[in-house]
């Protein structure tokens, strides 16, 4: 989605305003089946996540053992049988080493490949030397490479979870942390909250100032949600000029959050260029999950609702469920 998506179709927001009253037993089986197959889905996952990290650590010890016994065999030939054609063979742990442990590995493996040449007496000692340094010179190239290739798709990876312009996790790491954090709810008990940000007036914003502008002022906003979440809390871009946080915790550390949050942006100055600077607005809408929503769908549905309600009521205003509205109206 591009830095200046336009807002989503306000006619669906009026369509599921009648859905803020108390679900159905409809909806609430639908929910009970929608938390079901979420549990399936998102444990299926985790246990394809802790099994791949798993699966590396086992691999990483295997290559340590291979590594070990490699040395032990050449101790053993080259010291107790005195088999000095096979001198050769010390390129093994080194380039092993390089491979799964990089430049740190590589110069251990020297270090240890070195101490057993010493111990060993042969008569052509220089040219096994400059092979040994030959070895480890190859194998610190190697390790080079592995390390860059790690960090390139380390980089390929961040930038698949985040968004480009303002750095914040994008809308599919959002819906993943929300499916994760349901299903922690689901399991241990507690609550989740979610809290959904929209930049007052954007569209004007940028038909007066410009997109660079607009950019500038989803950029500031963006840090400052960074510089006031807690440390457990998780702020994504939803799209356009939409943010989303998610909250471990009940609906009155959400309202909280969204109050502080809201009332922190607008003292934001915003520049616009020729030296001036502007400010900018948000409202939010905050829904709680079990207790508000039965499903990770139906808690995105009502907090798009309520942030629709603090634009029909003013803009610049946190809405919750209608028994707590006296409590976020600013």
């Amino acid at each position: 989605m591009s830095p200046q998506g336009g807002k989503r179709s306000r006619t669906k927001r009026h369509q599921k305003l009648a859905a803020l009253k108390a679900p159905t037993a409809s909806s609430q089986v639908d929910g009970i089946r929608s938390k079901n197959k979420s549990r399936r889905l998102i444990g299926r996952s985790q246990i394809a996540v802790s099994g791949l990290d798993i699966r590396r650590i086992n691999r990483r010890l295997k290559v340590l053992a291979l590594v070990c016994a490699s040395f032990f065999f050449l101790w053993v030939s080259l010291k107790v049988f005195a088999q000095a054609d096979l001198w050769p063979l010390l390129a093994v742990p080194i380039l092993l080493s390089a491979w799964f442990f990089y430049e740190v590995g590589v110069l251990v493996a020297l270090a240890l490949a070195a101490l057993l040449l010493i111990q060993t007496s042969f008569d052509k000692s220089g040219p096994m030397m400059v092979a040994l340094f030959t070895f480890t010179a190859i194998g610190l190239g190697l390790a080079w490479g592995q390390r860059r290739q790690k960090s390139m798709h380390r980089r390929v990876l961040r930038s698949s979870l985040t968004d480009s312009l303002t750095g914040l996790y994008n809308y599919g790491y959002f819906m993943e942390e929300l499916e994760r954090e349901i299903h922690r709810a689901d399991r241990y008990g507690g609550s989740v909250t979610l809290v959904m940000f929209d930049v007052d007036h954007f569209k004007l914003f940028n038909d007066r100032f410009g997109h660079h502008a607009g950019n500038e002022a989803l950029k500031a906003v963006a840090a400052m949600l960074k510089r006031q979440k807690r440390e457990s809390d998780v702020v994504a871009r939803f799209g356009g000029e939409e943010f989303v946080i998610v909250l471990p915790g009940d609906e009155a550390a959400g309202i909280e959050t969204a109050t502080r949050l809201r009332r922190a942006i607008s003292q934001l100055k915003i520049p616009v260029g020729g030296g001036s600077t502007t400010e900018i607005t948000v409202s939010a809408g905050v829904c709680c999950y079990p207790k508000g929503a039965a499903s990770k769908q139906e808690l995105l549905d009502r907090v798009d609702q309520l942030l629709y309600i603090s634009k029909k009521s003013g803009r610049n205003r946190v809405s919750v469920a209608p028994e707590k509205q006296r409590l976020a109206v600013s």
